[in-house]
C-alpha cells in the first residue's frame, strides 16, 4: 500500500553544524631567541629577565585553531531502531516439534508398554523413536549449581541410593564441571584426579554421605511415576514456548519424558522432585484458557463470497495456526461436520492471537485481480528455464513459510561460456502492442467481486506504481507470492536524490529522512452486511509514529481499497521481475486538520476504536488493540449500514522518498510484520493518478530501464 499521495513530508527543523574550539595553552618555560649575543653573564641576565616577566602568564597563540565536525560525526544523529512489537525472532526460533506430525498416527507402532513394569527405564530406551525426552543444556555456572541441588540434605542413606548418586554424577555432568562445582564450593580444583575418584571424593569427603546397609530403600531412591496427560494438555505443553515448562523441570533435577500416542509423561526423580512435578502441572494446567467457536460460519463471515475454504485447506490452516501461536483446537461436535470447536492455550493473548491468525488466513481480498505475463521469451529461452528454490523464508509471513517457493530463472554455465554474458536489458521491454493490452487490463477488466459500491465525500484516486521482486510459485505452480526483497539494486537505489528539496547538504546527515508510519488491517464480519451477496471492501487505518513509536492518534487515515489490479511480469533472464499496480483507494474520513472539534463525528465506531486503543509499539506490555472497531458505510442508493470491522494485524512502515529522473516518486521502505508477518523492504516507483495510455507507456518503459 502506497501512503505518498496520503501524508506530505513530515516538518523537518534544520540543525546547525557544531564546532568545537581547541583549548588555549599555557607557557611557563623560558624563551630563547637566536638574535641575543654578547658575554654568557648579559645573556643569562636577559633569560632571567624574561622569565620574570613570563612566568605564570597566559600567553595568546599565535594562531587560533577551530575542529569543525559535520552533523555526523558530533553523534547527535542515531539510528531509530525498530520498535520491539515488530522485532522478529524466526532466526533465533528452536522447535521441539521438528519432524513431529500434529495429530497424525504413527504407522509403526511397538508393543504396548506395561505400565505395572518397575523397568520403566529399559522401556524408554526401547521406545526412543517415540518419545520426546527433555535434557536441560546450561552453562557451566549453571551447572556448578545443579550439581550443588544434588547434595542429599541426609548424609546417611541406602546403599543403593549411594551408588546411585555416584552413578547420577557420573552420567550427568562432565569431568570439568565437576573440577568446577570442588574449586568454587571447597577451594580445591582437582586438576589431576580422574572423574571416578573425584565423584568418590565429593560423595565421601565433601558431603559426608554414609552407606547404611540397613536402611529401606524405598525411602530415598530416584523415583519414576507416570503421570496420564489428555492430548489437549499434552500438546500445550509441548507447544508453548517450545516446550519451556517440561525444560524447566529437568532444571530442578526431574528427567522427563512423552509418550505422544499414548499420552502418558514419565518423570524420573526424588519423591519430593516427583511430587513438586505433579503438583505444578495441576496448577498450570488449571489456568488453560478456551474459546469456543463455530469454524465455518466464522471463517465463512470473514471470507468473499462463493469463496469458502475447503476441508483439506482448513485442516492445513489448524496445524499452522496450533504451531505459530501454541494454542490447540479441539473438535467439540459428535460429528466431523458440526464444526464447533474448544480453542484452548496458556493466557487469554494466545488465543486472542489464534483467533487474529484466523482472519489473517481467511485471505479475505474481493477486490483483488492478479494476472502473470512472461517477458522477453522465446520457445528456445522457454526449454531452458529451471525453477531455483528461495531459501530466505525469513522474508515471509507465517502462512508462506511452510511452503516450497521456487523462481523461474535462465540458468548461466560458467564452464562452457569463457566469460559470463550479460542480459541486453532492452530486449525484455515490452513492446506497444504488449503495452496496450496491460493497459486494458488495468483500466477497463473487472472482476465480479460484487464489492459494495459506496457514497464518497471525495472521488476515489487510482494510483499507478510498479514494484521491484522476484515472483515466486510452488513446485505445482497452484499457489503465486511476489516477494519486493531485491538485496541487489540497493546500491543505485541509494545513488537517487531525495524527493524533496533540502536547504542545504547538513541536512542530510542532521535529520532522520525517513518517515515512520504504523498500519492497521481489517476485514469486515459479511453476518450483518445488508445485501447477502455483495462483499465489503477491507479498511487499513494509518498512523505517524512520533520519536518513542507511540502512534499519533489525530494523524489517522482510514483508507479503503475499492480495487486492486496486479500484473506480474515474470523475467527469467533477469535477477528480478517487476510488478504493475493500478490501486483504487478512498478515504473514508476527514483528516484532523479539515474536521476539528467535530472530526470523526460521522464514524462514532472508528472514534471508540481510538479511544480505547493504546498504540505504544514499543513496549507490548501497554499495547492495547481492539479486537474490532464499527465502520458506517454510505450504500451509493442511499441505506447506510452499520459494519464491524476485526482487526487482522499491524505492519510497521520505514519509508524513504527519493526521485527518479526527476520526476518520479521512488517509494523505499523497510516493512515489518513482526514474528509472524513479512519482513523485508520493497522500492516502489509512483507513476501518478489516472495516467493516460501514453503516458503509461512512458512509465513502464522508464522504469523497465531502472535496473
Amino acid at each position: 500500500m502506497l501512503v505518498s499521495r496520503f501524508y506530505g513530508s513530515l516538518i523537518r527543523h534544520g540543525f546547525c553544524n557544531s564546532f568545537k574550539r581547541t583549548s588555549r595553552l599555557y607557557y611557563s618555560s623560558k624563551e630563547h631567541t637566536n638574535n641575543n649575543t654578547g658575554s654568557p653573564r648579559l645573556k643569562d641576565e636577559l633569560d632571567e629577565d624574561q622569565s620574570s616577566h613570563t612566568r605564570g602568564k597566559k600567553l595568546k597563540p599565535s594562531k587560533t585553531n577551530f575542529l569543525v565536525l559535520d552533523p555526523s560525526q558530533t553523534g547527535l544523529l542515531k539510528r531509530r531502531n525498530t520498535p520491539s512489537y515488530f522485532r522478529s525472532n524466526n532466526g533465533k526460533r528452536l522447535s521441539i516439534l521438528e519432524g513431529v506430525e500434529l495429530g497424525a498416527d504413527s504407522n509403526t507402532r511397538n508393543s504396548r508398554r506395561s505400565r505395572h513394569s518397575t523397568k520403566i527405564l529399559q522401556e524408554i530406551e526401547s521406545q526412543r523413536k517415540k518419545l520426546l525426552v527433555f535434557k536441560s543444556s546450561v552453562s557451566k555456572e549453571q551447572a556448578v549449581r545443579s550439581i550443588d541441588y544434588q547434595k542429599p540434605s541426609t548424609t546417611t542413606m541406602s546403599r543403593r541410593r549411594y551408588d546411585q548418586l555416584k552413578h547420577l554424577l557420573d552420567s550427568a555432568y562432565t569431568l570439568p564441571q565437576l573440577r568446577a562445582y570442588t574449586k568454587k564450593y571447597y577451594g580445591i580444583a582437582h586438576s589431576k584426579t580422574t572423574k571416578d575418584i573425584l565423584i568418590e571424593m565429593i560423595v565421601f569427603d565433601y558431603w559426608n554421605c554414609e552407606p547404611n546397609d540397613f536402611m529401606d530403600e524405598s525411602e530415598d531412591l530416584i523415583l519414576e511415576r507416570i503421570i496420564n496427560v489428555d492430548i489437549r494438555d499434552m500438546y500445550l505443553l509441548l507447544l508453548t514456548n517450545n516446550g519451556k515448562i517440561l525444560n524447566n523441570f529437568s532444571r530442578i533435577g526431574a528427567t522427563l519424558a512423552v509418550a505422544l500416542d499414548e499420552n502418558i509423561m514419565i518423570v524420573r526423580g526424588t519423591s519430593a522432585i516427583i511430587k513438586y512435578v505433579e503438583v505444578s502441572l495441576s496448577n498450570i494446567l488449571a489456568n488453560v484458557n478456551t474459546m469456543t467457536i463455530n469454524l465455518k460460519k466464522f471463517m465463512s463471515d470473514h471470507s468473499a463470497r462463493n469463496q469458502i475454504m475447503s476441508d483439506a485447506k482448513m485442516s492445513e490452516l489448524i496445524s499452522l495456526i496450533q504451531r505459530e501461536s501454541a494454542v490447540f483446537f479441539e473438535l467439540m461436535g459428535p460429528e466431523p461436520g458440526d464444526d464447533i470447536y474448544r480453542i484452548s492455550a496458556f493466557g487469554h493473548k494466545r488465543v486472542s492471537k489464534a483467533q487474529n491468525l484466523l482472519l489473517w488466513g481467511a485471505q479475505y481480498h474481493p477486490q483483488l485481480l492478479e494476472r502473470v505475463e512472461q517477458l522477453g521469451t522465446n520457445e528456445q529461452d522457454v526449454n531452458s528455464f529451471e525453477r531455483f528454490p528461495f531459501t530466505d523464508i525469513g522474508c515471509l509471513d507465517w502462512a508462506n513459510r511452510n511452503k516450497e517457493w521456487y523462481r523461474l530463472q535462465k540458468p548461466i554455465s560458467k564452464k562452457n561460456a569463457p566469460y559470463i554474458t550479460t542480459v541486453d536489458y532492452k530486449k525484455t521491454i515490452a513492446t506497444d502492442e504488449k503495452l496496450d493490452k496491460w493497459y486494458d487490463f488495468l483500466m477497463y477488466q473487472k472482476k465480479e467481486a460484487h464489492i459494495m459500491p459506496l457514497k464518497l465525500d471525495e472521488a476515489p484516486k487510482k494510483i499507478f506504481s510498479m514494484t521491484l521482486g522476484q515472483l515466486l510459485t510452488t513446485i505445482n505452480g497452484n499457489d503465486t507470492l511476489f516477494e519486493s526483497r531485491i538485496p541487489q539494486v540497493m546500491t543505485k537505489l541509494l545513488e537517487l536524490p531525495l524527493y524533496d528539496s533540502l536547504s542545504s547538504k547538513d541536512e542530510l546527515y542532521a535529520m532522520d529522512q525517513h518517515d515512520y508510519y504504523v498500519q492497521l488491517n481489517f476485514i469486515p464480519n459479511l453476518s450483518n452486511v445488508p445485501n447477502a451477496d455483495e462483499n465489503v471492501p477491507p479498511i487499513e487505518l494509518w498512523f505517524e509514529l512520533d520519536e518513542y513509536d507511540v502512534a499519533v492518534t489525530n494523524s489517522v487515515r482510514c483508507i479503503t481499497q475499492l480495487q486492486q489490479k496486479s500484473l506480474f511480469l515474470q523475467i527469467p533472464q533477469q535477477p528480478r521481475d517487476l510488478k504493475i499496480n493500478v490501486d483504487t483507494v478512498a478515504e473514508l474520513t476527514e483528516t484532523y486538520e479539515e474536521g476539528l472539534e467535530n472530526w470523526l463525528s460521522r464514524q462514532p465506531g472508528i472514534r471508540k476504536f481510538l479511544h480505547d486503543s493504546r498504540l505504544t509499539f514499543q513496549s507490548r506490555k501497554n499495547l492495547v488493540i481492539p479486537e474490532s472497531m464499527d465502520v458506517n458505510l454510505h450504500h451509493i442508493d442511499g441505506e447506510k449500514s452499520c459494519i464491524q470491522y476485526d482487526y487482522v494485524n499491524a505492519v510497521y512502515h520505514r519509508i524513504l522518498r527519493l526521485k527518479y529522473m526527476d520526476k518520479y516518486l521512488v517509494q523505499f521502505s523497510d516493512i515489518k510484520g513482526g514474528s509472524s508477518g513479512a519482513n523485508h523492504t520493497q522500492v516502489d516507483f509512483v507513476g501518478g493518478e489516472l495516467l493516460n495510455r501514453d503516458d503509461f507507456k512512458k512509465f513502464v518503459k522508464d522504469i523497465s530501464l531502472f535496473v
